[in-house]
Protein backbone atom coordinates (compact mmCIF):
# COMPACT_ATOMS: atom_id res chain seq x y z
CA UNK A 1 0.00 0.00 0.00
CA UNK A 2 2.85 2.37 -0.80
CA UNK A 3 0.46 4.62 -2.73
CA UNK A 4 -1.53 5.31 0.43
CA UNK A 5 -0.73 8.07 2.92
CA UNK A 6 1.33 7.41 6.02
CA UNK A 7 -0.20 8.41 9.33
CA UNK A 8 1.83 9.61 12.30
CA UNK A 9 -0.15 9.43 15.55
CA UNK A 10 1.15 11.59 18.38
CA UNK A 11 -0.18 10.14 21.62
CA UNK A 12 -0.83 6.40 21.84
CA UNK A 13 -3.00 6.29 24.95
CA UNK A 14 -6.52 4.90 25.18
CA UNK A 15 -7.95 7.06 22.39
CA UNK A 16 -4.85 7.75 20.30
CA UNK A 17 -3.76 4.13 20.47
CA UNK A 18 -7.25 3.03 19.48
CA UNK A 19 -7.24 5.32 16.45
CA UNK A 20 -3.80 4.01 15.45
CA UNK A 21 -5.21 0.47 15.53
CA UNK A 22 -8.18 1.49 13.41
CA UNK A 23 -5.82 3.03 10.84
CA UNK A 24 -3.72 -0.14 10.79
CA UNK A 25 -6.90 -2.21 10.30
CA UNK A 26 -7.81 0.02 7.35
CA UNK A 27 -4.47 -0.83 5.71
CA UNK A 28 -2.48 2.32 6.33
CA UNK A 29 1.14 2.48 7.49
CA UNK A 30 1.19 4.16 10.90
CA UNK A 31 4.01 5.78 12.85
CA UNK A 32 3.48 6.64 16.50
CA UNK A 33 5.11 8.38 19.43
CA UNK A 34 4.30 8.38 23.13
CA UNK A 35 6.45 8.91 26.24
CA UNK A 36 4.86 5.90 27.96
CA UNK A 37 6.70 2.63 27.30
CA UNK A 38 3.60 0.48 27.83
CA UNK A 39 1.62 2.54 25.31
CA UNK A 40 4.43 2.25 22.78
CA UNK A 41 4.74 -1.51 23.27
CA UNK A 42 1.01 -2.02 22.92
CA UNK A 43 1.04 -0.03 19.69
CA UNK A 44 4.06 -1.95 18.40
CA UNK A 45 2.21 -5.20 19.05
CA UNK A 46 -0.66 -3.87 16.92
CA UNK A 47 1.61 -3.07 13.99
CA UNK A 48 2.31 0.60 14.66
CA UNK A 49 5.89 1.70 14.14
CA UNK A 50 6.07 3.21 17.60
CA UNK A 51 9.85 3.25 17.97
CA UNK A 52 10.45 6.45 16.02
CA UNK A 53 11.25 9.91 17.37
CA UNK A 54 8.88 12.87 17.12
CA UNK A 55 11.19 14.65 14.65
CA UNK A 56 11.22 11.56 12.45
CA UNK A 57 7.42 11.35 12.53
CA UNK A 58 7.10 15.03 11.59
CA UNK A 59 9.39 14.40 8.63
CA UNK A 60 7.86 11.18 7.32
CA UNK A 61 4.11 11.24 7.98
CA UNK A 62 1.56 12.69 5.58
CA UNK A 63 -1.29 13.02 8.08
CA UNK A 64 -0.54 13.64 11.75
CA UNK A 65 -3.37 13.04 14.26
CA UNK A 66 -2.59 14.40 17.74
CA UNK A 67 -4.30 13.00 20.84
CA UNK A 68 -2.67 14.14 24.07
CA UNK A 69 -3.96 14.39 27.66
CA UNK A 70 -2.45 17.67 28.83
CA UNK A 71 -1.72 21.17 27.68
CA UNK A 72 1.93 20.77 28.67
CA UNK A 73 2.30 17.82 26.31
CA UNK A 74 0.55 19.73 23.54
CA UNK A 75 2.79 22.76 23.99
CA UNK A 76 5.86 20.55 23.64
CA UNK A 77 4.53 18.98 20.44
CA UNK A 78 3.48 22.26 18.85
CA UNK A 79 6.85 23.72 19.79
CA UNK A 80 8.45 20.91 17.75
CA UNK A 81 6.00 21.53 14.90
CA UNK A 82 6.95 25.20 14.86
CA UNK A 83 10.67 24.34 14.90
CA UNK A 84 10.41 21.83 12.02
CA UNK A 85 8.66 23.27 8.93
CA UNK A 86 6.72 20.83 6.78
CA UNK A 87 9.06 18.96 4.40
CA UNK A 88 6.10 18.08 2.14
CA UNK A 89 2.31 18.56 2.10
CA UNK A 90 1.09 17.52 5.53
CA UNK A 91 -2.09 17.77 7.55
CA UNK A 92 -2.28 18.08 11.33
CA UNK A 93 -5.48 16.67 12.84
CA UNK A 94 -5.97 17.83 16.41
CA UNK A 95 -8.21 15.44 18.37
CA UNK A 96 -7.25 16.34 21.96
CA UNK A 97 -9.86 17.77 24.31
CA UNK A 98 -8.88 21.44 24.45
CA UNK A 99 -10.43 24.87 24.77
CA UNK A 100 -11.63 26.64 21.61
CA UNK A 101 -9.06 29.42 21.98
CA UNK A 102 -6.29 26.84 22.30
CA UNK A 103 -7.60 25.03 19.23
CA UNK A 104 -7.28 28.26 17.23
CA UNK A 105 -3.80 29.01 18.57
CA UNK A 106 -2.53 25.53 17.69
CA UNK A 107 -4.02 25.84 14.22
CA UNK A 108 -2.01 29.01 13.68
CA UNK A 109 1.18 27.21 14.68
CA UNK A 110 0.44 24.38 12.24
CA UNK A 111 -0.26 26.79 9.42
CA UNK A 112 2.82 28.83 10.27
CA UNK A 113 4.89 25.67 9.82
CA UNK A 114 3.44 25.15 6.35
CA UNK A 115 0.95 22.44 7.34
CA UNK A 116 -2.81 22.25 6.95
CA UNK A 117 -4.78 21.98 10.20
CA UNK A 118 -8.07 20.38 11.17
CA UNK A 119 -9.73 19.79 14.52
CA UNK A 120 -11.63 16.53 14.87
CA UNK A 121 -12.98 16.35 18.42
CA UNK A 122 -13.72 12.80 19.52
CA UNK A 123 -17.09 11.53 20.67
CA UNK A 124 -16.88 7.96 21.92
CA UNK A 125 -15.01 5.54 24.14
CA UNK A 126 -11.64 3.82 23.70
CA UNK A 127 -13.40 0.72 22.35
CA UNK A 128 -15.04 2.90 19.70
CA UNK A 129 -11.65 4.35 18.75
CA UNK A 130 -10.16 0.88 18.25
CA UNK A 131 -13.18 -0.24 16.22
CA UNK A 132 -13.14 2.85 14.00
CA UNK A 133 -16.54 3.89 15.37
CA UNK A 134 -15.89 7.35 16.78
CA UNK A 135 -17.93 10.39 15.84
CA UNK A 136 -16.01 13.58 15.03
CA UNK A 137 -16.97 17.21 15.64
CA UNK A 138 -14.91 18.82 12.90
CA UNK A 139 -13.69 22.40 12.55
CA UNK A 140 -11.57 23.78 9.71
CA UNK A 141 -11.50 24.75 6.06
CA UNK A 142 -13.65 22.60 3.76
CA UNK A 143 -10.67 21.66 1.59
CA UNK A 144 -8.84 20.36 4.68
CA UNK A 145 -11.89 18.31 5.64
CA UNK A 146 -11.72 16.73 2.20
CA UNK A 147 -7.98 16.10 2.57
CA UNK A 148 -8.61 14.38 5.92
CA UNK A 149 -11.21 12.04 4.46
CA UNK A 150 -9.07 8.91 4.85
CA UNK A 151 -8.63 9.60 8.57
CA UNK A 152 -12.30 10.41 9.16
CA UNK A 153 -13.43 7.31 7.27
CA UNK A 154 -11.00 4.93 8.98
CA UNK A 155 -11.54 6.12 12.55
CA UNK A 156 -15.19 7.15 12.59
CA UNK A 157 -18.76 6.24 11.86
CA UNK A 158 -19.49 9.80 10.85
CA UNK A 159 -18.66 13.46 11.38
CA UNK A 160 -20.21 16.90 11.43
CA UNK A 161 -18.33 19.84 9.90
CA UNK A 162 -19.42 22.61 12.27
CA UNK A 163 -17.41 25.58 10.96
CA UNK A 164 -13.94 26.99 11.50
CA UNK A 165 -11.35 25.64 13.93
CA UNK A 166 -12.68 26.17 17.44
CA UNK A 167 -16.27 25.26 16.56
CA UNK A 168 -15.59 21.57 17.10
CA UNK A 169 -14.08 22.24 20.52
CA UNK A 170 -17.05 24.41 21.52
CA UNK A 171 -19.49 21.75 20.35
CA UNK A 172 -17.69 19.05 22.34
CA UNK A 173 -17.78 21.09 25.56
CA UNK A 174 -21.50 21.73 25.06
CA UNK A 175 -22.15 18.10 24.16
CA UNK A 176 -20.37 16.96 27.31
CA UNK A 177 -22.24 19.58 29.34
CA UNK A 178 -25.50 17.91 28.32
CA UNK A 179 -24.14 14.62 29.64
CA UNK A 180 -22.87 16.16 32.88
CA UNK A 181 -26.16 17.97 33.55
CA UNK A 182 -28.00 14.72 32.87
CA UNK A 183 -25.82 12.99 35.48
CA UNK A 184 -26.60 15.67 38.06
CA UNK A 185 -30.32 15.43 37.29
CA UNK A 186 -30.65 11.66 37.57
CA UNK A 187 -28.47 11.63 40.70
CA UNK A 188 -30.92 14.02 42.33
CA UNK A 189 -33.83 11.83 41.21
CA UNK A 190 -32.20 8.70 42.64
CA UNK A 191 -31.53 10.35 46.00
CA UNK A 192 -35.09 11.74 45.97
CA UNK A 193 -36.45 8.24 45.32
CA UNK A 194 -34.95 7.07 48.61
CA UNK A 195 -36.36 10.03 50.51
CA UNK A 196 -39.79 9.19 49.08
CA UNK A 197 -39.60 5.64 50.39
CA UNK A 198 -38.40 3.78 47.29
CA UNK A 199 -35.51 1.36 47.09
CA UNK A 200 -33.06 3.49 45.04
CA UNK A 201 -31.38 0.46 43.44
CA UNK A 202 -34.78 -0.85 42.36
CA UNK A 203 -35.63 2.59 41.02
CA UNK A 204 -32.45 2.63 38.91
CA UNK A 205 -33.27 -0.83 37.53
CA UNK A 206 -36.86 0.14 36.76
CA UNK A 207 -35.84 3.27 34.85
CA UNK A 208 -33.38 1.22 32.79
CA UNK A 209 -35.87 -1.58 32.11
CA UNK A 210 -38.71 0.80 31.22
CA UNK A 211 -36.48 2.58 28.70
CA UNK A 212 -38.70 5.64 28.89
CA UNK A 213 -38.02 9.34 29.21
CA UNK A 214 -35.52 8.87 32.02
CA UNK A 215 -33.34 6.39 30.16
CA UNK A 216 -30.27 7.44 28.17
CA UNK A 217 -26.80 6.24 27.30
CA UNK A 218 -25.50 8.40 30.14
CA UNK A 219 -27.96 6.84 32.61
CA UNK A 220 -27.05 3.35 31.43
CA UNK A 221 -23.34 3.95 31.95
CA UNK A 222 -23.33 5.94 35.17
CA UNK A 223 -26.54 5.76 37.24
CA UNK A 224 -25.45 2.64 39.12
CA UNK A 225 -22.75 4.64 40.87
CA UNK A 226 -25.37 6.59 42.80
CA UNK A 227 -26.35 3.39 44.65
CA UNK A 228 -23.10 1.41 44.56
CA UNK A 229 -21.03 0.67 47.66
CA UNK A 230 -17.93 0.43 45.46
CA UNK A 231 -15.96 3.59 44.86
CA UNK A 232 -16.59 5.18 41.49
CA UNK A 233 -13.29 5.86 39.73
CA UNK A 234 -12.43 9.56 39.47
CA UNK A 235 -13.80 11.33 36.40
CA UNK A 236 -11.54 14.38 36.02
CA UNK A 237 -12.81 14.99 32.49
CA UNK A 238 -16.18 16.03 33.97
CA UNK A 239 -14.51 18.73 36.05
CA UNK A 240 -12.35 19.80 33.12
CA UNK A 241 -15.32 20.09 30.78
CA UNK A 242 -17.49 22.02 33.22
CA UNK A 243 -14.64 24.37 34.09
CA UNK A 244 -14.22 25.08 30.40
CA UNK A 245 -17.99 25.52 30.02
CA UNK A 246 -17.94 28.16 32.74
CA UNK A 247 -15.06 29.92 31.03
CA UNK A 248 -16.88 29.82 27.69
CA UNK A 249 -20.11 31.18 29.17
CA UNK A 250 -18.33 34.03 30.94
CA UNK A 251 -20.92 36.53 32.08
CA UNK A 252 -23.70 34.66 30.29
CA UNK A 253 -24.15 32.04 33.02
CA UNK A 254 -27.25 33.88 34.23
CA UNK A 255 -28.84 33.70 30.79
CA UNK A 256 -27.99 29.99 30.72
CA UNK A 257 -29.02 29.34 34.32
CA UNK A 258 -29.01 25.52 34.19
CA UNK A 259 -25.52 25.32 32.73
CA UNK A 260 -24.29 28.01 35.10
CA UNK A 261 -25.67 26.19 38.15
CA UNK A 262 -24.30 22.85 36.94
CA UNK A 263 -20.88 24.43 36.54
CA UNK A 264 -21.05 25.65 40.14
CA UNK A 265 -22.20 22.27 41.49
CA UNK A 266 -19.44 20.32 39.72
CA UNK A 267 -16.86 22.89 40.78
CA UNK A 268 -17.77 22.27 44.45
CA UNK A 269 -17.44 18.47 44.20
CA UNK A 270 -14.21 16.67 45.16
CA UNK A 271 -12.14 15.65 42.17
CA UNK A 272 -10.96 12.37 43.67
CA UNK A 273 -14.27 10.58 43.11
CA UNK A 274 -16.57 10.05 40.14
CA UNK A 275 -19.12 12.79 39.50
CA UNK A 276 -22.29 10.76 40.18
CA UNK A 277 -21.12 9.24 43.44
CA UNK A 278 -19.60 12.48 44.69
CA UNK A 279 -22.85 14.36 44.09
CA UNK A 280 -25.00 11.57 45.58
CA UNK A 281 -22.93 11.62 48.76
CA UNK A 282 -23.09 15.40 48.93
CA UNK A 283 -26.88 15.25 48.66
CA UNK A 284 -27.13 12.52 51.34
CA UNK A 285 -24.95 14.62 53.64
CA UNK A 286 -27.64 17.32 53.58
CA UNK A 287 -30.21 14.97 55.18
Amino acid sequence: MTDRCTFGVIGLGAMGGGMARALIAAGYPVLGVDPDENARQSALNAGVRADCALVELLADADVIPICLPSEAALLDVYGAIADHPAPKPQTIIETSTIAPDRAKAFAEISRGSGRRHLEACLIGLPKDAAAGQLYHFVGGDPDVVTAAGAFLDATGRGFAHLGDVGCGASAKVLNNAIGNITMLAFTEAIVASQRLGLDPAAFVRSVAEASGAGMSVVFERHARWAVSSDNQPPTPINHKDMHELGRMLGGNDIAFSMMGEATRIVGDLPGNRGLVQAYARQLHARD
